[in-house]
């Protein structure tokens, strides 16, 4: 196998999408570099490998002209010969194109294909998609009927065809118009289409036009022109496609149940029109991100899931023909369709030409095929982000700023100049903000607020000697302090909203110590273990009635635990999401029917959501730990200090995406 190589990809380009309607003010936030990875030539030698997936531990590919590979560890590539292959139309854009194994492959060892096949006389019959079950590493049979025929196909061109599954099991086949100006529009033809079946070719009796019988019965969105690529983002149920656009408008959409997305070249095959003709069909999908003039030709999609993705866990990897190279896309968590908020460069100009499939492989890494007739390759790119090790109650970001809201009040509390405390305050939910107002408390580090209850806002604080000093504040002025002791190194306090709180405090040892107040007097100081390297975090879920605790372990893994309010409930749990691998992990309070939230910030500053099990990364760029507050629409409140070391405030998850505000002064 060939060496890997170190590769530092190009600068940022494209910065912004205009979808995500981002603002900014003050200093301009510049956004954040792709990662860098290790890039192996993995085969070599290729003519259109066109698709690869893993059956268990072994690795399947195809090459268009028809036939099909396999590939396990570093043993050299093998031809699989396969009983009842159909005979391959192979011409211009038709041929043996996608492929993907089923989700339960290692038990069951099958795979599917989707082919342009052709008839007796050697002339264009349909593009079909068939079902097969491996025998051996070089031997596969059919396993069953074809799953569906009847795609239609032409000259080639224009033949789709991308197979992945959903969430719900189902098999969804994205196809071309067939250069046929009236398929995508008609619900009898297969062409211009997103198709869903169950994985035995029966259709699920919960599409949205089964009951219209015939071909509609497998049409889960239509109005496409060209899908290439088919991507499940990970922890949702939500279903990416990439598409092939005129000369104008290469499209990657979020597909909807039953939704039309508006291509109709008519009459006869008019590449003038708009992908999205929202003239003839005002309530057309549009796109998540555009292209424009020129175009990239977008074909294969896949999210990144690995935590060695760092920042760009959950970026959508978009593969591109014409621009030679792949797009990574960054995703606004806004509950609903997500829209890209930005774009950069993975792999061009590295000499790999034309990219045709990109999928991430069991391992965590980028796997793509290059398509430029000669000469192929099917490569690997695997991210190098690795969380530093250091010893327990050494902070990875001692410098921080803390956000609580009660009602629609908003207060942002930050250790400045001379260890002082300072508070902005927000009384309209953070549509403007009071100039900055010092609190008459200073903090060694810091500090971090709650809410209670209605109208006021909590504040733990460090003193100079090491100890814990409560504070509390209604209309924006103290109402009064106490000392609670201890020899901490940071501390932390949430509320479950009942006048009760909760102090977390790590010692110098790393060691985490609790202190409960019940709404009438506090507690005495517990010691509940761990050995943390970072600040703590954590969010009340009132429903419930638990708080969950967070922190960075020694080797850099994200730990938590669940505490009631008079007892330590279970023990510290590993979470794998990659949100603490350098800073602290701020959690959000849990809102009525919704997901629990989560920041962090990445090793080159980015700022990642988490909402529930979907990590993103925001145009935010921070040198501290962050604080994230959650509001009752779905929306959310970040803040954090910037790059010039100002306080930054970050809008999230509403109508327009995300709006970045930067409040200025110093933020120690």
């Amino acid at each position: 196998m060939p060496r890997p190589r170190r590769l530092s990809p190009p600068a940022l380009v494209a910065a912004l999408v205009a979808a995500a309607a981002v603002t900014t003010a003050g200093p301009a936030t510049p956004a954040s570099a792709a990662p860098t990875v290790q890039v192996t030539t993995v085969v070599s030698g290729l003519s259109n490998p066109w698709d690869l997936t893993w059956v268990g531990g072994l690795m399947l590919y195809d090459l268009r002209a028809g036939t099909v590979w396999s590939k396990r560890g570093s043993a050299a590539p093998r031809q699989v010969s396969i009983s009842g292959f159909p005979s391959i139309f192979a011409q211009s854009e038709g041929g043996l194109l996608g492929m993907v194994a089923d989700p339960a492959a290692a038990s069951n060892n099958r795979f599917y294909t989707c082919q342009a096949v052709r008839d007796g006389s050697g002339n264009p019959l349909d593009v079909r998609v068939l079902r097969w079950r491996l025998t051996s590493d070089t031997t596969a049979t059919s396993d069953g009927a074809p799953v569906v025929t009847g795609l239609p196909l032409s000259s080639g061109r224009h033949s789709g065809c991308r197979l992945r599954f959903g969430a719900d099991g189902k098999l969804y086949v994205g196809t071309g118009d067939a250069a046929v100006g009236t398929n995508p529009q008609d619900l009898g033809s297969l062409g211009g289409k997103v198709l869903r079946v169950n994985p035995d070719g029966t259709i699920p009796s919960d599409n949205p036009f089964v009951a219209r019988g015939g071909n509609a019965r497998y049409v889960w969105t239509y109005g496409h022109r060209n899908v290439q690529g088919l991507a499940l983002r990970p922890g949702t149920s939500e279903l990416w496609s990439a598409e092939h656009g005129t000369s104008r408008d290469d499209e990657v959409n979020h597909l909807v149940k039953g939704a039309n997305y508006g291509w109709d070249p008519v009459p006869g095959y008019d590449e003038s029109r708009p992908m999205t003709d929202l003239t003839k069909f005002p309530s057309a999908r549009t796109a998540m991100w555009s292209s424009g003039n020129p175009t990239v030709a977008t074909s294969g999609a896949a999210f990144l899931t690995s935590p060695a993705w760092g920042a760009w866990r959950g970026a959508l990897a978009v593969a591109l023909l014409k621009d030679e190279g792949i797009s990574l896309m960054r995703m606004d968590p806004t509950p609903g369709p997500s829209r890209v908020v930005e774009v950069v460069p993975l792999a061009q100009a590295e000499g790999f030409g034309r990219i045709r499939a990109v999928t991430e492989g069991p391992d965590g890494a980028l796997w793509f095929t290059t398509s430029n007739g000669t000469a192929d390759r099917i490569v690997r790119v695997a991210p190098t982000a690795v969380p530093p090790t250091l010893a327990g109650g050494r902070l990875v970001s001692p410098a921080g700023v803390t956000i609580a809201r009660t009602g629609s009040e908003v207060g942002i509390f930050y250790r400045s100049t001379g260890d002082a405390v300072l508070l902005r305050r927000s009384t309209d939910d953070g549509a403007s903000w009071a100039g900055a107002a010092s609190t008459g408390v200073t903090s060694s580090d810091a500090p971090s607020a709650t809410s209670s209850r209605a109208g006021r806002l909590d504040l733990v604080t460090r003193t100079a000697a090491g100890g814990v000093r409560y504070s509390w504040f209604t209309g924006g002025r103290r109402a009064g302090s106490t000392d609670l002791g201890g020899g901490v190194v940071t501390q932390h306090v949430v509320s479950l909203g009942d006048g009760t709180l909760d102090v977390f405090a790590l010692s110098p040892a790393g060691h985490v110590n609790r202190r409960h107040f019940d709404g009438t007097g506090w507690g005495a100081w517990t010691y509940i273990g761990g050995t943390f390297t970072s600040g703590l975090s954590a969010a009340a879920d009132p429903a419930r009635g638990v708080v969950t605790v967070t922190g960075r372990s020694s080797s850099g893994t994200t730990l938590e635990r669940e505490f009631s309010r008079t007892a330590a409930l279970g023990s510290w749990t590993a979470r794998s999401d990659g949100l603490s691998g350098w800073s602290d992990r701020a959690l959000g309070d849990v809102q009525p029917g919704q997901q629990r939230l989560a920041v962090g910030v990445a090793a080159d500053g980015a700022v990642v959501v988490q909402r529930g099990a979907v990590p993103v990364a925001t145009p935010a760029r921070w040198t501290s730990a962050g604080d994230i507050v959650s509001r009752p629409d779905g929306s959310y409140l970040l803040a954090g200090r910037s790059l010039s070391g100002a306080l930054s405030l970050t809008y999230g998850g509403g109508p327009s995406g995300y709006a970045s505000r930067w409040l200025g002064g110093t933020v120690r």
